[in-house]
């Protein structure tokens, strides 16, 4: 039988790691900065799409009124 005292969590024990932890917030952070620079590369491309539908569709209107 496990005794009750095995499941305590002692409180001088943090259940992590200080390095670990400084570890994984740095990685988070580094997956952040990615993310929002991935970001920032879909928006500048989808405003490119955007700008060049648009012109796409004036030259479309400028020949269907010359027809």
């Amino acid at each position: 039988m496990i005794a009750e005292e095995e499941f305590e969590i002692k409180e001088e024990e943090p259940w992590y790691d200080k390095q670990d932890l400084e570890h994984d917030l740095q990685l988070a952070a580094e997956l952040g900065k990615s993310l929002l620079e991935r970001n920032r590369d879909l928006e500048q491309g989808l405003q490119q799409m955007y700008t060049t539908n648009q012109e796409q569709l004036q030259e479309i209107e400028k020949t269907a009124h010359l027809t």
